[in-house]
């Protein structure tokens, strides 16, 4: 299954907005897409996986965009 990997965030990114993203692509619930904004605003790598192989890469897009570091992972492919 494709997966987007989050390493960082920049300052001043809206932990709703990047929720609220990683929610549309993923279909995640509204807590656990916060929780994940949250791990990644604190310092912490994580991955949220995708069923579709071409949103991996419009998520990452999406989060790059917002100043989130944030790569498709190609090795599931």
């Amino acid at each position: 299954m494709p997966q987007v990997h989050i390493r960082r965030v920049r300052y001043g990114v809206s932990p709703e907005t990047i929720a609220s993203t990683i929610q549309q692509y993923t279909g995640m619930g509204r807590i656990e897409a916060r929780q994940a904004a949250d791990a990644a605003i604190s310092g912490k790598e994580f991955s949220v996986y995708i069923d579709d192989f071409t949103a991996v890469y419009e998520l990452a897009d999406m989060l790059t965009e917002m100043g989130v570091e944030a790569e498709a992972d190609e090795g599931d492919y």
